[in-house]
Formats: C-alpha cells, structure tokens, sequence
C-alpha cells in the first residue's frame, strides 16, 4: 500500500524524540495514520506509560516470532520509517524492523534491548495507569475527532480497565492500513544503542556540479524537479536540496542526505533519477561528490523542524 507523503517526509525528518502534550499527540497520530481508531490511540498511551505489554521470559519464543516476521516482511510492506515515539512523553519507543532488514542494526540487539526494556523495573500499576488514561481521553473527547467507532471503543477500553486489564492490539483498520512491525523499547536504550547506529548508517554529501551556461536553465529545470520527486516518493531520501551559487550562477551544490546506503542505491534505480541523470549528462560540465560526516546529527531533525 502506497504510503502518504505527508507520513514519509514526517517520520524521516523525525530523528529526535520529544515529549508531546495530548492534543499534539492526537493530532500527529491522526495525520500520520488517518485510518487510527481510538484504540490505536490509547495503544500508544500505554506503550508509552507502561512499556512493554508483558515480562519477557522465553527469549527462545521472542526470538522465533522475529525471525518468522523478518522472514515474512518484504522492505516495500513496513511502514518507511525506523522509529517513532510512543504516546505523549517519548518514555518508550517504537522501533521498526526495518533497520534490522536493511542491515544497520543487528537482530540481536533489538531483541536484547526489547527484552531488557520489557523485564526492567517495576511496571506502573493498572490502577494508576486508569488514571492517567481518563486524563487523556478526558482531552479526546473534548476534541469532537469524529473516530471510526469512538463511542464502542471509549466503552469497550473502559471495561478491560475496570477489570485490571490494560493490554490491547492494534485495529483492524490499523493492521490493514499500515502493517505494523516493531519492538518496544525503554527511551535510554534506544538513545544510547540503537539510535547512534541509524545516524552512522546515513549518507551525507555535497555534490558540487559545473554546468555548461547555454543549458543552465534546462538543468535548473531538472534538479528542482529530481529533488523534489526523490524526497516526495522514497521514504530513504530525506533531503536532496539543489542550490545555485550567487558568485558563479553555473556552479551548482546539491546537499544530499540518504537513510542508508541501501536507500542510495534504490534512489539510483528510481525512473526519475535515471530520468534526471540521462537528461542531463551533457549538461554537466564537471561533477564531484564530496562525502560529509555530521558533527550533530542528533540536532538534524530541529533544522527541518524549523522549516515548517
């Protein structure tokens, strides 16, 4: 299933994890996944609170469900990004398995780090998590959101709740639309373990072109046009920003930032690239690609943030 672009480009800039307030929350959740039922949302509220959905005792039987998913998956069925915040604090994490199919981050560190997330200190009683849920949906309800079966979702979370029970999957509309793939983990761990292999796996570099005056317009025409159709269709481009010089109006730079190598090499096959690369070879009288290393890749995602 096509993703949204609004999804893609969203979660592909997101590369910190900040605390949201509720309706924040609520309202990126419904951007990001139009197709979310309350359900959804309170999924996510209580990853966020409560971790994990239960203690990890078999790691032989966690392992095989991954690897039965792993082997099930395909890059083009999970969602494109690699992370994303649960619930409104960021306590805990989402993390996809595609890092793990794309080879940056090995499959036993994700089980490892999911595993230590979910057996690690005391778990927040049902009782004070039932109270912080009627604060949040408190907010939702004030919201007129209009969700897919708001009023049995509100009645049927109500019940579970009011039993001791606090654990649910996601929706059926949820599953269908998006396929989700992904292990819990602590906030701290992803931070220190996870997150600086997704960083390190990053491509960034500056291309820094010379084109021939009499095909400068065509190829101002070109490059806008590349960069613009790489970051709205391939979840693996984040930035592929073309900019002319003010001193020498021929002399091109292109920032270029890849998820992955693997993102690069699938940018290169895509027909709008090979279209910009044919189209414009002529064009170009010089070219070098000048590889970057981030001194704050971290702080990455605040610049695009501030774009908006």
């Amino acid at each position: 299933m096509k993703k949204p672009l609004f999804l893609s480009v969203f979660l592909l800039l997101s590369l910190t994890i900040q605390a949201q307030d509720v309706v924040g929350f609520v309202v990126r959740q419904m951007e990001n996944y139009p197709k979310s039922r309350l359900l959804d949302i309170y999924k996510s509220c209580f990853q966020d609170y409560m971790g994990a959905e239960h203690l990890v005792t078999d790691k032989g039987g966690v392992k095989a469900y991954l690897d039965e998913e792993l082997n099930a998956t395909t890059l083009e069925g999970l969602m494109p990004w690699y992370y994303e915040p649960c619930g409104t604090d960021g306590n805990y994490v989402r993390v996809s398995i595609r890092p793990v199919k794309e080879g940056i981050v090995s499959e036993y560190l994700l089980l490892d780090a999911f595993i230590r997330s979910a057996n690690a200190g005391k778990r927040p009683s049902v009782e004070s998590w039932r109270e912080r849920w009627q604060e949040i949906v408190g907010t939702i309800d004030q919201m007129n959101l209009n969700l897919q079966n708001y009023h049995e979702d509100r009645l049927f979370l109500d019940s579970i709740l009011s039993v001791g029970k606090y654990a649910i999957s996601h929706s059926p509309e949820f599953r269908e639309a998006y396929r989700p793939h992904y292990r819990i983990v602590e906030r701290n761990i992803f931070e220190q373990e996870i997150l600086p292999l997704i960083h390190k796996a990053m491509i960034v570099r500056i291309a820094e072109i010379e084109v021939y005056p009499e095909f400068l317009s065509d190829y101002l025409s070109a490059a806008r046009n590349v960069g613009a159709e790489s970051v709205r269709r391939e979840p693996g481009v984040v930035c592929i920003f073309p900019m002319q010089m003010k001193e020498d109006s021929c002399q091109i730079r292109i920032i270029e930032i890849y998820r992955s190598q693997a993102a690069y090499e699938s940018h290169l096959k895509t027909p709008h690239f090979l279209t910009y690369k044919q189209g414009t070879h002529h064009m170009v009288k010089s070219l070098k690609l000048q590889d970057q290393i981030p001194l704050d890749a971290p702080s990455m995602s605040l610049i695009f943030e501030k774009m908006k």
